[in-house]
């Protein structure tokens, strides 16, 4: 929820369920807390997380929202099967998918060049990616399907299409999660269900730390807007993709870089 909004239950995403995954922090606990200040009853997906986890489902609370924390490894089958299940048996059935988690963490992607990786370092990235948007995903599709309406969110990268060195695995994920936003929305869009990406640039989030600060400010100024992008930003789009409002939008990956692609 965003900072001092009270959550409106007649909002745009009024009686409807939300799962986030990933919500314990950044992108995911901004989207959380946003989808909750507009109506949306949200669960709040963390795997190491709680504390975090809670306080994301504490901050909507303390708003009037509706939220719950739920536990589990999006890149195990049986997890994500008993995840869907419990939002399911505690909110109601899921009618905005928003896929945040990665399925490994910062530290477990090795930025080099390609020279120094290994295949073992790619296979990593790839695999656990392309499993936390799969899994997740072909658990709630039956059920949206089955009902005539759903929405799935994917949250990429900016470098599936502008890449950067030193990157080659997390841009190789993140272009496989594009690939599978589009055969989705072709095979879920004739049911009533849309799939779409966001894929944010630079994104001041608890993950981008490790950045040196000259580096930042480097990039604000490649920006068109001249800044680095925040949690809540990328939210945003997520929200407006995920509601009525993008009814007319599927197969789309939206991307939120300030404007940097453009130089």
């Amino acid at each position: 929820m965003s900072r001092g909004e009270v959550a409106d239950e007649e909002g745009e995403f009024g009686g409807r369920v939300a799962l986030v995954t990933g919500a314990s922090r950044g992108i995911g606990a901004a989207t959380a807390r946003l989808l909750a200040a507009r109506g949306a009853r949200v669960a709040v997906n963390y795997h190491r997380s709680a504390d975090r986890a809670q306080e994301v489902v504490d901050s909507i609370r303390r708003r009037g929202g509706h939220a719950i924390p739920l536990r589990a490894d999006v890149t195990d089958p049986g997890q994500v099967r008993d995840l869907v299940a419990g939002v399911t048996a505690e909110l109601g059935p899921v009618d905005v998918l928003v896929l945040n988690a990665a399925g490994l963490g910062a530290h477990e992607a090795r930025i080099a060049p390609a020279t120094e990786l290994d295949w073992a370092d790619l296979e990593r990235v790839v695999t656990q990616q392309l499993k936390a948007f799969f899994l997740t995903a072909r658990a709630v599709l039956p059920g949206m399907t089955e009902r005539g309406a759903g929405s799935i969110v994917a949250v990429g990268a900016a470098l599936a299409r502008r890449p950067a060195p030193r990157f080659l695995p997390l841009a190789v994920a993140k272009a496989g999660v594009a690939a599978a936003v589009r055969t989705l929305a072709l095979e879920a869009g004739p049911a009533g269900v849309r799939v779409n990406a966001v894929e944010p640039g630079l994104i001041l989030t608890e993950l981008a730390a490790h950045i040196p600060e000259p580096q930042r400010r480097a990039a604000a100024d490649r920006a068109a807007v001249r800044r680095n992008g925040t949690p809540e930003d990328v939210a945003e789009l997520i929200a407006f993709a995920a509601s009525p409002r993008a009814s007319y939008l599927t197969g789309g990956c939206l991307l939120a870089d300030g404007g940097t692609a453009l130089a």
